[in-house]
């Protein structure tokens, strides 16, 4: 994996959400926007070695972490999940579009559900619909997840990024 292009695509993600591009896309009064980090995450804890993924994981978190009011919930959520991702990729396989949206779901629903409990424990305001947002949030993100997906399968063909896992040698 070139760390350089993951830094890039990282950036760009991270800017994406915290941005108002993204507003563009929103749906309803809530204004609910797709997470690309989401997606990063999930792609690169299937696609790389044990060792990256949980470098990936907990820098993905990192980025999640720098647009929410307290650091460090979504990087022990996102970190966990990764590893937990990484470590069951030879047994759930995403290779349908459906596979890929269902574990983005899943992934989004848990890792914002904890990390708003630990945010909790920190004293941070909790809105009356979070769960309302966070459902459709989760939806909205495991429906764009295979166009996103794809762009960095792409991407990664294109560059040679993460090996085939079949084709991986571990130290």
């Amino acid at each position: 994996m070139r760390w350089f292009l993951f830094i890039v695509i990282l950036l760009i993600a991270t800017l994406l959400e915290a941005s108002n591009l993204l507003k563009l896309f929103a749906i309803g009064s809530w204004t609910i926007r797709p997470s690309i980090l989401i997606t990063l995450l999930v792609y690169y804890s299937f696609s790389s070695r044990p060792r990256d993924a949980i470098i990936y994981a907990f820098v993905i978190g990192f980025a999640a972490d720098l647009m929410a009011p307290v650091m460090g919930p979504h990087m022990i959520c996102f970190g966990l999940l990764g590893v937990l991702l990484n470590q069951s990729s030879q047994v759930i396989l995403a290779r349908r579009a459906m596979h890929k949206a269902m574990i983005v779901f899943a992934v989004y629903f848990i890792a914002e559900t904890f990390s708003h409990w630990l945010g909790l424990f920190k004293d941070t305001p909790s809105q009356s619909n979070y769960y309302s947002i966070l459902f459709f949030t989760a939806i909205y993100s495991a429906v764009i997840s295979p166009v996103i997906w794809s762009i960095l399968a792409a991407l990664s063909g294109w560059l040679s990024l993460p090996q085939k896992r079949s084709d991986r040698i571990y130290d």
